[in-house]
C-alpha cells in the first residue's frame, strides 16, 4: 500500500535513539537530568521551569481518522499571554504513561522544547507566538489521502470483476453453460464474521475472517472444497499489540503473513456518501477489506 501523508508525517520525526524520560514526583527528568517540573489541571498540563515559574501548557488531542489510526496532536499555550499554537505529536509512544507522552510531544527530533539542557524557552515561545500550525487542513488532507485510497482499491476489485454480497466473494469469469461459454459469477472466497476471546475473562473481539475457498481434485478423482485463511480483520483484539505501532490492535486487517493494514470499521453517513458509497450498503466493510487485500496483491484460488 501507498504510505499515506499521516503514515509518512508520524514516521518520520520519530528519533532513533528515543530521550529517557522519568518523573519522580512532579519533576521531569531527561536522561537522567531534572529539567522542568509538570503541573496537572484536568486534561491541562503546565510546564514550569525548576524555579516555578509557569513557562507554557501542553493539551493533548487526537481524532479517529478515516484509514482507522489515531492522530494526535497538542494544543501549547504561552502562559505569558495565552497565545496558542499546535505540533503533531511525533513522540515515540509511551505505553499506558499519559505523563510521558505530554512530555514526548515536545520532547522529541522535530521539537526539543524539552530536552536534557533544560526548557528552550525561547524556542517553545517563538513556536507559540509564530505562524499558526493549520492541524485541521493536515487532517483533512490525510483524510483526503484515505479517500482517493479507498477509491482505487474499490476500483481495482471492479477491473477484476470481483464483488461481495452477504458474505460471499464472487468473481465474474467466463463458465460452461448448456448453451456454451457464458460469463457468471463463481464463488471464490468468503468472509465470516465472528465473535473471538482471545484472552479468558476479556470480552470477546468482532472479526471478519476472510478466506479463500476453491476445489482441488484428490486420489480418488473427486473434487473436494478448501479454505485457506488469507486474513482478518479486527475491530479490536483485546490484550494484543501491533508490533510495528505498539499499540493495541483495533479496526485493522491483519494477513496470514503477518501484515497490517488500518481501515475504519465504522463510517458516519456523510463520510459514507464523500466515498461514494451508498449509507445503506451492508456489505459496505465486506467490501473494503476485500478490496484493500486485492489491491496488496493477496489472491484466492479459484481466481482468473
Amino acid at each position: 500500500m501507498k504510505n499515506l501523508l499521516l503514515t509518512v508525517m508520524m514516521a518520520a520525526g520519530l528519533s532513533s535513539v528515543a530521550q529517557e524520560i522519568k518523573f519522580k514526583k512532579d519533576k521531569i527528568s531527561i536522561d537522567g537530568t531534572e529539567v522542568a517540573i509538570l503541573d496537572k489541571v484536568k486534561v491541562n498540563y503546565k510546564i514550569l521551569s525548576l524555579d516555578n515559574r509557569p513557562i507554557f501548557s501542553i493539551e493533548r488531542k487526537n481524532v479517529l481518522m478515516l484509514d482507522g489510526s489515531t492522530f494526535n496532536w497538542s494544543v501549547l499555550t504561552d502562559l505569558s499571554n495565552g497565545k496558542t499554537n499546535e505540533v503533531v505529536d511525533y513522540g515515540k509512544d509511551q505505553g499506558l504513561s499519559f505523563q510521558k507522552t505530554i512530555v514526548a510531544s515536545v520532547c522529541n527530533d522535530k521539537y526539543k522544547f524539552i530536552s536534557s539542557a533544560g526548557i528552550d524557552e525561547k524556542g517553545v515561545l517563538e513556536f507559540i507566538n509564530g505562524t499558526p500550525t493549520d492541524i485541521q487542513k493536515v487532517i483533512a488532507d490525510a483524510n483526503q489521502k484515505t479517500v482517493d485510497q479507498l477509491k482505487i482499491e474499490a476500483d481495482a476489485m471492479a477491473a477484476l470483476k470481483i464483488k461481495v454480497t452477504d458474505g460471499v466473494i464472487y468473481q465474474k469469469q467466463e463458465v460452461l453453460k448448456e448453451n456454451g461459454m457464458a460469463e457468471d459469477y463463481v464463488k471464490i472466497g468468503n468472509v465470516v464474521k465472528q465473535n473471538i476471546t482471545f484472552m479468558a475473562n476479556w470480552p470477546p473481539s468482532l472479526v471478519y475472517m476472510v478466506n479463500s475457498v476453491f476445489t482441488t481434485i484428490d486420489n480418488n478423482n473427486r473434487e473436494q472444497v478448501r479454505t485457506r485463511e488469507i486474513g482478518g480483520w479486527y475491530a479490536t483484539k483485546t490484550g494484543y499489540a501491533n508490533p510495528k505501532t505498539g499499540k493495541n490492535i483495533k479496526d485493522e486487517i491483519i494477513t496470514a503473513d503477518n501484515k497490517y493494514f488500518p481501515l475504519r470499521g465504522t463510517l458516519t453517513d456523510t463520510e459514507k456518501i464523500n466515498l461514494s458509497f451508498s449509507k445503506g450498503d451492508k456489505d459496505l466493510l465486506e467490501k473494503q477489506i476485500v478490496a484493500k487485500l486485492l489491491y496488496n496483491g493477496y489472491k484466492f484460488e479459484a481466481m482468473k
